[in-house]
Order: C-alpha cells, then sequence, then structure tokens
C-alpha cells in the first residue's frame, strides 16, 4: 500500500514550470518555500499529477497558509481549510520527516539484466 507521504519520483525529476507554480501559489497562500522543499513535496507526486497541480495552482488559493506539502494534501483531498490548519500546527514538518525516512527505508531498484536470459 503506498502511502501519501512517500515518494513518486525524484525531486530533480520535478519538471520547473510545475515548481514554480507551486512556489508562486505557496507565496500567495502566504507560506512561501524554498525550491528544494517545493520539488521535495512534489516528488510525493507521480508525474501524471502534474495537470492537477497546474489546475489547482492556476486559480487562487482558497485558504492560507497554505505550504508545498499542503498542496500536496489538497491534491489527495483534503479540503483547503483543513491543510491551512495543518500547515499553521506544523503537521507537514511531520509530513515531510516521514517521507525522508521512508525514502531512506526504500531499497533501490534492482538493476536490469545485462544480457537476456536465453530461451
Amino acid at each position: 500500500m503506498n502511502s501519501p507521504w512517500q515518494r513518486r519520483r525524484q525531486p530533480d525529476d520535478v519538471p520547473t514550470p510545475v515548481a514554480v507554480a507551486v512556489s508562486d501559489f505557496c507565496r500567495r497562500a502566504k507560506a512561501p518555500a524554498p525550491a528544494p522543499e517545493v520539488r521535495e513535496a512534489l516528488a510525493l507526486l507521480a508525474e501524471a499529477d502534474d495537470f492537477r497541480v497546474r489546475a489547482l495552482t492556476d486559480g487562487e488559493p482558497e485558504a492560507s497558509p497554505l505550504g508545498p506539502f499542503a498542496v500536496v494534501d489538497i491534491l489527495n483531498g483534503t479540503q483547503a481549510s483543513v491543510a491551512a490548519q495543518r500547515q499553521a500546527c506544523g503537521f507537514y514538518e511531520v509530513a515531510r520527516e516521514l517521507a525522508h525516512v521512508r525514502d531512506q527505508k526504500t531499497p533501490p531498484p534492482a538493476p536490469a539484466p545485462a544480457e537476456p536470459p536465453l530461451t
């Protein structure tokens, strides 16, 4: 079972326009965040979710403060007002640490076989 606080891709794989859009959204939502934190949060979403990120960030924030992990939480179904409360009480700092710990425990993928098996 996948946790919402488990990486789906590497932070460096997040497209720059998506990261910039989230950074701007968070600034407008009164929770500016540094670029590495934005990319770390967006790494919790699959590439297929990027269009949903843009749909959210193209509008105005419904609540504040909303940082990048709150954006992920909203995209996972949390109401913006609840995400703002979680942001204010430090919930997303715990989520960020959980994502980091889970990433450390995830074994690297097995290397692809050098040669195809003989049949």
